[in-house]
């Protein structure tokens, strides 16, 4: 990583040849280092295919108190092969929850398996209640079987992807790094030490 930083300066410099004082280098260097992780875990979690099968999200509502709390984070494998789907699983589902036409991710029990006619169908159930889902779920619905609970860091991950939550953390990065290049560095110079003359050297000499 530092050989490619380095190379991108040099061509920097040679472009823009006012590039010189040593700490607009050094923000060049620290902006290119900030992109380059945001690249890297960009890909390795999206691309890496251990990783990349699973998906995350933010709980909205109580439907599964206590088991899983409003603002915890679930994650869910999305490499799901319908075969294994037990009843009593934690699942994610694609559901029209209030009617409007637009499916949203519902994280519940799956209560019920059926088959009919070679088509499977999928009940689920909340938590909080000992009713019924009303949809009938076929396994196009089908998101992911839950694997893991991260508690209560979801309003801070919804506020980190909205697009004012990125600025004001891109904002802090900047000026963390502003106020520490302020500061002077506490590394003293070394001080040069003086050979030590042989004595029996300095004796010949003289005599």
């Amino acid at each position: 990583m530092d050989e490619f930083l380095v190379i991108v300066l040099e061509k920097a410099k040679n472009k823009f040849p006012f590039i010189t004082n040593e700490k607009v280098i050094g923000s060049i260097k620290f902006i290119l280092s900030v992109a380059f992780i945001i690249v890297l875990g960009y890909v390795f979690f999206n691309y890496v295919p251990f990783i990349a099968k699973y998906d995350h999200y933010v709980i909205a509502t109580n439907s599964m108190e206590p088991v899983i709390n409003v603002g915890d984070i679930v994650i869910i494998n999305t490499d799901v092969t319908y075969d294994d789907l037990e009843e009593g699983q934690i699942i994610a589902f694609y559901a029209d929850i209030r009617g409007d036409g637009k499916e949203e991710v519902v994280v519940h029990y799956l209560y019920s398996i059926t088959a009919t006619d070679g088509v499977r169908k999928y009940r689920t159930i909340p938590q909080i209640s000992d009713d019924i889902d009303p949809w009938i779920l076929e396994d196009s619905d089908i998101v992911g079987f839950h694997t893991g609970t991260i508690p209560k860091i979801g309003p801070f991950l919804l506020f980190a992807q909205s697009t004012i939550g990125r600025i004001v953390i891109i904002a802090d990065v900047i000026v963390i790094y502003v106020l520490l290049s302020l500061f002077p560095s506490s590394k003293k110079p070394k001080k040069s030490v003086k050979p030590i003359e042989n004595e029996n050297q300095k004796t010949e000499d003289e005599s």
